[in-house]
């Protein structure tokens, strides 16, 4: 397979043109290796990708497209941190410092999170594995 220098798009060996942007190919254009160029068009991610701090928590670039994409463990870890941290809030001691209530708000939420997350990207590294 070769990958146009222009939009990245993947073509078969033989072909001339590029079959997403038609881009003509020449003949110093070698095949390239198992990863195409980046392509400047990457998907926005449903708006993520325009605010930085937003797009560095919930996105990953595909390392073999080269495209950003939503890191589910990621985003399933945040969720989950989220989540436990409201829970411990709304259920915290009433004689409690706010100081007392929002600490142990983050070790509960992280208690639940970290392991989430480290569960979520060694599944993800067993299920990559097993695709090459």
């Amino acid at each position: 397979m070769k990958f146009c220098p222009e939009c990245g798009c993947e073509n078969i060996d033989e072909a001339q043109f590029c079959r997403n942007c038609g881009l003509e190919f020449n003949v110093e254009i070698e095949k390239k290796s198992q990863k195409p160029p980046k392509a400047n068009n990457s998907i926005d991610a449903g708006g993520l990708s325009s605010n930085p701090v937003i797009s560095n928590l919930f996105l990953k670039e595909d390392k073999y497209t080269g495209e950003l994409r939503i890191g589910k463990a990621k985003t399933i870890s945040i969720a989950i941190f989220i989540l436990m941290f409201l829970f411990a809030m709304t259920v915290g001691v009433e004689g409690a410092s706010l100081f007392a209530l929002i600490l142990t708000a983050i070790i509960f939420g992280l208690i639940f999170a970290v392991p989430t997350f480290v569960i979520g990207y060694v599944i993800g590294i067993v299920i990559d594995g097993m695709s090459n």
